[in-house]
């Protein structure tokens, strides 16, 4: 039987259409990894080709036309996010660097926001079961997003593979087998395994959601020297500066897919 992705939001019956950067979002890097991501999902045939359905009717919870690009003023996504924050052991910080993210998310891939939202009925409860058993907050399966657009065939130009986007030494040190027939960084189960050992190692490192996440993008090395060079700080918003340029946009990102999944009817 086919599956169903009645996730997908109203997004997925409008069409992308501009919309002009406001004022307070900052402009996101020529070469970001998070819309790389996006790009080689959109790019799949499987992802063109594959029947997706769903009720966006029901989803239409503001009754926005065909073809509305919604806008809401600056103060309605602070609100949002600080709802948000009152519900997760993360810091749900809004910017002007989160903005950008929201509006690569619900405005200029909107499309493939959609889409993640179906994929994300089929990955979210093999995340969800791994990470409660590990005590990792469930929140952590956006992670995933971020990493890889939900494309367990994802491999970066860094040669990072999979859903968890492993390279080669850290996927083996977190048990992942990986030889000339086998790569398990492809594996759902095996990957997601890995993935949350890896990350309550990075947090036993800094006893910090977002400074685990920081390491997990770029490695504890760089973030250490992010740490030296801020002068001690162990803040990620405090860090941000002294952190590598493609690593700065990463937990920016990671707030906005909450932000997304959370709001997509509004979108």
């Amino acid at each position: 039987m086919p599956i169903q992705f009645r996730h997908l939001f109203l997004l997925m019956c409008l069409p992308a259409a501009a919309w002009a950067q406001p004022q307070a979002a900052a402009p996101l890097l020529a070469d970001d990894p998070v819309v790389e991501r996006l790009d080689e999902l959109e790019a799949l045939s499987w992802v063109k080709l594959s029947p997706f359905t769903t009720d966006t009717g029901a989803l239409n919870l503001h009754g926005f036309a065909a073809g509305d690009v919604p806008t809401w003023p600056e103060e309605e996504f602070e609100h949002r996010l600080r709802v948000l924050d009152q519900r997760t052991p993360f810091e749900l910080t809004y910017n002007r660097v989160v903005r950008s993210y929201i509006d690569l998310y619900t405005v200029r891939k909107r499309e493939m926001s959609s889409r993640m939202l179906g994929l994300a009925e089929l990955y979210f409860p093999v995340f969800e079961e791994a990470l409660d058993r590990h005590g990792i907050p469930l929140e952590m399966k956006y992670l995933a997003v971020v990493e890889s657009a939900l494309n367990p065939a994802a491999r970066s130009r860094a040669g990072a593979v999979g859903l968890w986007q492993f390279m080669l030494p850290t996927g083996r040190m977190f048990g992942l087998e990986v030889d000339s027939y086998i790569d398990e960084r492809h594996d759902v189960y095996q990957s997601t395994e890995a993935a949350c050992k890896y990350l309550k190692y990075l947090h036993g490192l800094y006893d910090n959601w977002e400074m685990a996440l920081a390491a997990y993008n770029c490695g504890p090395g760089n973030v250490n020297k992010a740490i030296r060079r801020s002068g001690g700080e162990k803040n990620y918003w405090k860090i941000y500066d002294h952190l590598p340029r493609e690593t700065r946009g990463y937990v920016p990102a990671f707030i906005a897919v909450n932000y997304l999944f959370a709001h997509h009817a509004d979108h």
